[in-house]
């Protein structure tokens, strides 16, 4: 993943990630985990972020419509290892205010960490130190 990714498809996801990706805690197994997610019932949309990232993944779905929307949702989802990848590029080129939400979220997550004793996998990245450089 995103090995032979090129500029114009790395800046097209920042654009991407801005515009309608959300970057979540969620709790699978009670172990909190970082993770971003989109959701559309455009499934040319998701398939077009797996292609400019190259990622070997796919959208899960078509799953119930929820919230506002009156069509079947599909999900794409990137955590881990994945995710620390996106978020090593994305963020010093992000330019809304979702770098702020990176660096927000990990500190959430480190806080429930720590709070529930856990000692896993942490990818972790200082978000702010990036947007600094």
């Amino acid at each position: 993943m995103l090995l032979n990714a090129t500029q114009e498809d790395i800046d097209w996801f920042v654009g991407t990630v801005d515009n309608f990706g959300s970057i979540e805690i969620i709790r699978k197994n009670k172990n909190p985990t970082l993770i971003l997610k989109f959701k559309t019932p455009y499934l040319d949309k998701l398939l077009a972020i797996c292609d400019a990232l190259q990622y070997a993944g796919a959208p899960s779905g078509p799953k119930k419509p929820s919230g506002d929307s009156v069509q079947a949702q599909y999900e794409l989802v990137f955590r881990g290892q994945n995710l620390a990848m996106i978020e090593n590029i994305i963020v010093p080129r992000m330019r809304t205010g979702k770098r702020e939400v990176f660096a927000k979220r990990r500190a959430e997550l480190r806080g429930m960490r720590k709070s529930l004793g856990l000692n896993g996998p942490q990818y972790f990245i200082d978000a702010a130190a990036e947007t600094a450089t």
